[in-house]
């Protein structure tokens, strides 16, 4: 018949009992103690056997997994070695001490690159396979190396500190709730933005660290790219004339009986002047500037131009209607506005002009212009961009005899002349032969000729107006296509006395820019299309022309202008994100607090998290021994049955809500064993002590 008896039942406070099946009999045997090992034996002659085999095991103090002989064979020590020096967590320091550099470097990077060509930072040529290669790291890649090392050191950093938090917490004591919530916090923000909870330093840590990858964003902004325009000066030279060939520009022809004049232009300078009427860009090769779009040059160039000398004076209009003694009526006609460029072969053109610039004819409303335009090198203000030379404003003022009471005509712009220019040999020959009246030969060249006639065809213009007694109104006559801007009429033409209360404006300013546009492009001509001088030969008739261009090399200090692609630092958002940057590291280091606690080595290995779990003790109250008991034990007061391992496929979440509030310690469980175990039977490990 069975045995009814019940075997014995532990009785403890903590945990809560277990009872066993009435065929089982509770011995008790640690691992390392010479205490009975914990049994469940069937009959009692195997309870007398395990007894006598538990007398011959050996004490805690002796016998450990892994005793003196395993430990030197492998070079483990497994002493409990706390303290500041001993537990200085260098991997972090030297974490800590790399994200300084980088965050160094990265502001030295955007600092320097500040202003810097984006073609040419970074840039090296590198001899690759006998041959060369041009490599070029941007600021952008340094910035995204950088950040990319900053973020995996700051992982490393940030899981270790997040270990040191979590075994400092065990060691101090604290609840399984609080630690799993520790530990899943450094593994993920997610707790606390799922749960809104903010336990301890952990969660500010957690959010740094997750905060830091949005940092290394911000910081890429503190660098951009913009378009400027740098100024350089730079040595640039060109091939310009130094004097004007002789015999550039006209051809001497009969114009009547007996009648010789410049009559029209040689082919030179033709080009010249259909280039100037369709205004074509003046092609200029100028050394020492670039030939891109982004380039241009602005140099001072010395060519062909005039110096000019005016006079300024005043005069009056006719009465439009008047009638003699005779009572005879005259309606005399009245130059309200005249350009008038004089022609010839001389080496000077006379250039006069006039316009009303007051209303009436009484007194003195008309201004009048007397210029002496003499051949002469100027300094041209010029810019160029791809090959094409545009001219700039003048630096200089017109000589004059007689100052204008108009400032602004005072002022007029004119290029600065540097030396006048000698009639050449052979204008000197032709103005003889004029002038001692022998009758020239047609096919003669003349210097200035041909430019007068050009000036004169171009420019030469006049407004006249007339009284129509007969139509009760007024004549008007314009003549030639310059006039034509200037006759605005604002009073209209209706009657004489309308027609003269018009005024108009000054066309000095127009007429000085436009021969300027001429001689400049006849100063190019020169020397692109290598115009050489005519000459008289052995006192011959007709002159001829020769191969010597007066031509030469210039050297001129000019401003090199390049529109370019430059790194802009915006210095503060590199503080700023510098800034925060600091201070997601700085929060990352309160989770050392208390390492100097640590006697060993740690990490989150689940290896070394379940050898602190697999083993501690509780006390039996009875009489005073160690039990075997694991702070993971799930106890189960209604299934008194249930062993304390079930709970085996209980998830996290699932077993925190079980077991949360227990509070534990990392400390000695059992003599010379470490784990974690409840906080009230676990003693502080010992300094030096050499634990199995």
């Amino acid at each position: 018949m069975e045995s009814q008896t019940r075997s014995p039942t532990l009785t403890q406070s903590k945990p809560p009992q277990l009872e066993l099946e009435e065929t089982e009999t509770l011995s008790s045997d640690f691992a390392g103690n010479n205490e009975a090992k914990t049994s469940f034996l069937g009959s009692e002659a195997e309870r007398t056997l395990e007894n006598e085999e538990d007398q011959k095991q050996p004490t805690f103090g002796s016998y450990g997994l892994l005793n003196k002989i395993e430990r030197e064979r492998h070079g483990i020590v497994s002493a409990w070695r706390a303290g500041n020096k001993a537990r200085i967590p260098l991997l972090s320091l030297c974490c800590l001490i790399i994200m300084l550099a980088i965050l160094a470097v990265m502001i030295i990077i955007l600092l320097v690159s500040d202003g810097k060509d984006v073609e040419s930072w970074g840039a090296t040529t590198m001899h690759i396979g006998h041959r060369y290669h041009y490599w070029q790291v941007s600021v952008s890649a340094w910035l995204a190396l950088a950040n990319f090392l900053l973020s995996k050191t700051l992982a490393v950093m940030f899981a270790e500190a997040v270990a040191v938090s979590w075994w400092v917490d065990a060691i101090r004591g604290q609840t399984l709730k609080r630690l799993h919530f520790r530990w899943a916090v450094g593994n993920s923000i997610h707790m606390v933005a799922f749960h809104w909870r903010l336990w301890g330093w952990i969660c500010v840590g957690s959010l740094a660290f997750t905060i830091f990858a949005g940092l290394e964003v911000v910081l890429q902004q503190a660098s951009s790219s913009t378009t400027v325009l740098s100024e350089i000066l730079r040595n640039m030279t060109s091939e310009l004339p130094s004097a004007l060939p002789a015999g550039f520009s006209g051809v001497v022809a009969a114009t009547g009986h007996d009648t010789f004049g410049v009559v029209y232009f040689t082919p030179p300078f033709i080009q010249v002047l259909q280039d100037y009427k369709v205004q074509a860009p003046v092609a200029l090769n100028l050394q020492g500037c670039g030939s891109t779009s982004n380039v241009s040059c602005v140099a001072r160039l010395p060519g062909l131009g005039f110096q000019y000398t005016c006079n300024a004076t005043r005069s009056s209009l006719l009465n439009p209607l008047v009638a003699d003694s005779n009572g005879t009526v005259h309606q005399p006609p009245n130059t309200v506005f005249q350009v008038n460029v004089t022609t010839g072969i001389h080496w000077e053109i006379g250039l006069s002009t006039l316009w009303q610039d007051k209303k009436g004819y009484v007194g003195e409303t008309v201004t009048n212009r007397q210029c002496t335009l003499l051949p002469a090198m100027v300094e041209y203000m010029v810019n160029v961009t791809q090959g094409v030379a545009t001219l700039q404003q003048p630096t200089s003022t017109i000589n004059w005899t007689i100052s204008p009471t108009d400032p602004y005509e005072q002022n007029i712009a004119v290029d600065k002349v540097l030396d006048l220019l000698p009639i050449p040999d052979h204008d000197q020959t032709l103005i003889h032969t004029w002038e001692s009246q022998n009758d020239p030969t047609s096919g003669q060249h003349s210097t200035l000729g041909g430019i007068a006639l050009a000036f004169s065809s171009l420019f030469g213009s006049s407004i006249v107006i007339k009284s129509d007694v007969t139509n009760f109104g007024s004549d008007v006559a314009v003549t030639g296509s310059f006039a034509a801007p200037y006759a605005i009429f604002e009073h209209g033409t209706g009657s004489i006395d309308l027609a003269l209360n018009n005024t108009y404006a000054s066309p000095m300013s127009a007429l000085l820019s436009n021969m300027r546009d001429i001689m400049f492009r006849s100063s190019v001509a020169v020397a692109t299309q290598k115009v050489g001088d005519y000459m008289f030969p052995n006192a011959s008739a007709l002159d001829v022309q020769t191969s010597t261009v007066p031509v030469h090399n210039v050297t001129t200090v000019g401003q090199y202008q390049i529109y370019h692609t430059v790194y802009r630092t915006n210095r503060t958002i590199l503080g700023v994100a510098v800034g925060l940057m600091l201070l997601a590291i700085l929060a990352i280091l309160p989770l050392y607090d208390g390492y100097w606690l640590l006697g060993r080595k740690i990490s989150l290995s689940p290896f070394e998290v379940a050898k602190a779990l697999h083993y501690s003790t509780v006390v039996d109250e009875r009489n005073g021994t160690r039990v075997p008991y694991s702070v993971l034990d799930v106890d189960d007061g209604e299934r008194p049955d249930r062993a304390p391992q079930s709970g085996s496929n209980l998830s996290a979440d699932e077993l925190v809500k079980i077991l949360g509030s227990r509070k534990v310690r990392y400390g000695e469980v059992a003599p010379n064993i470490l784990g974690l175990g409840l906080v009230e039977y676990t003693d502080p490990a010992k300094a030096g002590r050499l634990y199995d």
